[in-house]
């Protein structure tokens, strides 16, 4: 019985450590190639292509100039009094682009944006307001940011964002980091481009992340993060003391069964 009382101890404590998960599939970016900062950034800059503007977006845009009656007339009211801290409020602020690719700008009409990066509609923009005002700056900023984060995080959901250039590893902060059940070698990235879907799964454990060219997110972007094949109870989570409650009662059980049934 001591024996057998001793295997099932044995047993027991190597549960407790092979129910932890492993350092290796816990740690981001691993390897060697973070050695050539230089390497890094080169390519990681090459491979960034900027944002086009499309369909459905929405659009901040601000002139400012010295007299603020005179920038008035250009201005949509709600952009200066609504606070762009949720969805709803983004959505009153900004200029929706139409299906044809244009944003109607107050006494100037129709403005073709679709198919432009940010700083190319912030030139368009203010070379029609120089029409109008001669000293004046333009702000434009894309409303609509936000990414979708699903699957083994803590806090899943629609995040707005109000930077605007964000990697996919912010994005796992954003939504409390993964969980310890999470498969960090298969993250999926589902972006939509036009009427295509298209889906990636990244290592978030291979440091060449760094270098793919969808380490940095677009608007409307999915995150999904697979689970485990295999969920084991993780006691490396629990408090010390119910483990050890749950190691005292199994062995309560044990030694029972031994005593009343073991012949």
């Amino acid at each position: 019985m001591l024996v057998s009382l001793s295997k099932f101890r044995f047993l027991l404590i190597l549960l407790v450590f092979t129910s932890c998960v492993p350092l290796k599939k816990s740690i981001y970016l691993q390897g060697e190639i973070a050695k050539d900062l230089s390497e890094i950034e080169s390519r990681y800059l090459s491979d960034q292509t900027p944002y086009l503007i499309k369909p459905n977006d929405n659009l901040y845009i601000q002139i400012n100039s010295l007299d603020e009656r005179t920038s008035s007339f250009l201005n949509n009211e709600t952009n200066v009094t609504t606070r762009i801290d949720n969805p709803m409020a983004a959505s009153l602020v900004g200029y929706r682009v139409s299906e044809d690719g244009t944003i109607n700008f107050p006494f100037v009409g129709k403005v073709h944006v679709a198919n432009l990066t940010l700083d190319e509609v912030h030139e368009k923009i203010q070379n029609v307001v120089s029409k109008f005002i001669e000293e004046s700056s333009v702000t434009v900023k894309l409303l609509n940011d936000n990414i979708t984060v699903l699957g083994e995080v803590r806090a899943p959901g629609r995040y707005l964002l109000y930077d605007e250039q964000i990697n996919i590893l912010e994005a796992l902060s954003l939504a409390g980091d993964a969980t310890d059940f999470a498969n960090k070698k298969r993250v999926r990235l589902i972006r939509k481009e036009g009427s295509e879907i298209e889906m990636v799964i990244m290592n978030t454990l291979d440091d060449e992340l760094l270098l793919s060219s969808y380490y940095n997110l677009r608007p409307g972007d999915i995150i999904y993060v697979e689970p485990r094949r295999l969920k084991s109870v993780n006691l490396s989570s629990m408090p010390l003391n119910l483990v050890f409650t749950f190691i005292n009662t199994s062995l309560l059980l044990y030694t029972f069964y031994i005593t009343n049934f073991d012949n």
